[in-house]
């Protein structure tokens, strides 16, 4: 495309580098907090802070082309340095990059409250949100572009974040609504204007080479930094293949992630000791006590087979693609490998949240709300949580133990597929994607129809049934084929298949052991639910033949 001004062609770059994750956020954001507010009857205050949470972050497509990646906030620095090179002032291509991703981050959240505000009636705050959204990403892109120092851009992060989230917390009210003062307003655009100077002389800095050199990492397959991998040391087996490439995922990958859940665990205590003082951390304590499980899950299970990322490019690494091993015994030990060291970590801070949360009854009152004490209702949460598992039988206790094994595994699998997937076959999954996002906010759109009297509340129940019956159909088919595909194209041997399908037998046998235990009769049910009940089941067998299929993709085609 032909620009006849390099602001618009560095715009057209800037719109072509995220144009899909910007379909993805407004997708995602409007189908998340319609869904609070259709199906779970949350109030208005759940869907803004849904849209927040979706819009109030730099755009990660641009952020990612240093390298590096998301847990740890990718790599510091300016990530369109290619820009550099050419006969255009810093001050433009700073300006360009950072206007673009604070309005088009703020307009995205005016569409999405404006369409919640239209269809669903909920006065959520539009333009009194400008300004705060603006500086906010403006503080962001400071912190992340003007320094390639990675503790100023964590110590900056934490810096920015903070005061922004009290600020708009303090500026509440109830029903919904947020007002800054005109200081207020003028304080927020102030740290705009300094956040662009500060970037401005950052990437000055970087352009002219003045800036201290960002070393390469020569990380392993997970991506973690050298020093985290060589922390274990200990010899390669070398009397087997199996062995030594058991060692190779626990030195790369496997041990760092249970050293990062075992320095967490021992995080938590502090926590739960520094809040009996500081009032303040008992918010930062009670977040991470609930959301450390899922964060840790879903941000160390990930990347099983090492793919890599470089300038907007995904991609297998040679070392990875052309070990001498098969694919599905490779598959095979790289998901349980990394489950057995995630499942530890797991373990290790639950019995650490267990223990120290004991320490909440020295807090006091903690008027969370500002209105009442939160501290009761979370007393009473432990309590009901240790009777719970404390009148559990034994074949409970192994039931559950079985399920929360094959569950952590499923994911880990889970997770390697859709990256895997995600570098060999990007525009199918972008469709694919882009059809389940709209699937959901026709869904979205019916249930707010029969809501509201307009349409038949029959065809969304038909609809959700017909849904139900096509997802069951299309994984039994879809683990037929893979089956099939695998063995005709010598993926899958007849040891791993029975191996898979014995997990996948003793999770069905687990699965259906807790239901007769939480009391749900599948002979009363209709066929439609028994179905739903049932069909987590199918998952582990789905999961394992999809795996190597999706990393065979990678190394022989």
């Amino acid at each position: 495309m032909t620009m006849r001004s390099p602001i618009v062609a560095m715009l057209w770059e800037n719109w072509r580098l995220s144009r899909v994750e910007a379909a993805q956020r407004l997708a995602q954001g409007i189908v998340a907090a319609s869904a609070a507010l259709t199906f779970f009857d949350a109030d208005a205050t759940i869907a803004f802070w849904i849209l927040i949470a979706t819009h109030a972050v730099f755009w990660f497509s641009i952020a990612k082309l240093n390298g590096g990646r998301f847990m740890d906030g990718y790599k510091p620095g300016f990530p369109l340095y290619l820009l550099y090179s050419r006969p255009v002032p810093t001050v433009t291509i700073v300006g360009v990059a950072m206007v673009y991703d604070a309005v088009s981050c703020t307009a995205f959240y005016l569409v999405s409250a404006a369409f919640l505000r239209f269809a669903f009636g909920p006065a959520l705050p539009l333009f009194a949100m400008t300004v705060f959204l603006m500086a906010y990403h403006f503080a962001c892109t400071c912190v992340q572009w003007s320094t390639r120092n990675r503790v100023v851009q964590w110590i900056g992060s934490m810096v920015t974040f903070f005061p922004f989230l009290a600020l708009l917390k303090n500026r509440m009210a109830s029903p919904l609504q947020v007002e800054f003062s005109l200081l207020e307003n003028a304080l927020m655009a102030l740290v705009g204007v300094v956040s662009f100077g500060l970037t401005v002389a950052g990437v000055a800095r970087q352009r002219r080479g003045d800036a201290i050199a960002s070393v390469p990492r020569t990380a392993g397959s997970g991506g973690y930094p050298d020093w985290l991998v060589t922390l274990f040391r200990f010899p390669c087996p070398t009397s087997s293949a199996t062995r030594a490439q058991v060692w190779f995922e626990l030195r790369s990958s496997g041990l760092p992630v249970l050293a990062i859940g075992l320095a967490l665990a021992m995080l938590i205590p502090l926590l739960f000791a520094i809040s009996i003082p500081f009032e303040p951390a008992r918010h930062a304590t009670v977040s991470f006590m609930a959301l450390a499980v899922p964060v840790v899950l879903l941000a160390l299970g990930g990347n099983v087979f090492g793919i890599r990322r470089r300038q907007g490019r995904i991609y297998a690494s040679a070392f990875e693609a052309t070990q001498p091993y098969a694919t599905a015994q490779l598959v095979g030990l790289k998901v349980l490998v990394r489950t057995a060291c995630l499942l530890a970590a797991l373990i290790a801070i639950g019995v650490s949240v267990a223990a120290s949360s004991s320490l909440m009854s020295a807090w006091g009152e903690w008027l969370a709300d500002g209105k009442k004490d939160a501290l009761p209702g979370l007393l009473q949460l432990r309590r009901t949580i240790g009777d719970s598992f404390g009148a559990l039988t034994g074949y409970a206790i192994a039931a559950q133990v079985v399920i929360a094994s094959v569950v952590v595994a499923v994911i880990v699998a889970s997770l390697a597929t859709f990256t895997a997937l995600r570098a060999r076959y990007p525009r199918r999954l972008i469709v694919a994607g882009s059809l389940l996002l709209l699937w959901s906010i026709a869904i979205i759109l019916l249930g707010l129809a029969a809501r509201r009297g307009i349409g038949p509340e029959f065809l969304l129940g038909a609809i959700l049934r017909a849904t139900r019956w096509s997802a069951a159909t299309a994984v039994v088919f879809a683990a037929v084929y893979l089956f099939w595909s695998g063995f005709a194209e010598r993926v899958l041997t007849i040891r791993y298949a029975g191996g898979a399908v014995a997990i996948s037998a003793a999770f069905g046998a687990a699965w259906l052991t807790a239901l007769h235990i939480a009391g749900v009769q599948l002979a009363g049910m209709s066929a439609t639910n028994a179905i739903s009940v049932v069909s987590p089941a199918l998952l582990p067998l789905m999961a394992s033949v999809l795996a190597p299929w999706s990393l065979s993709r990678i190394r022989h085609t």
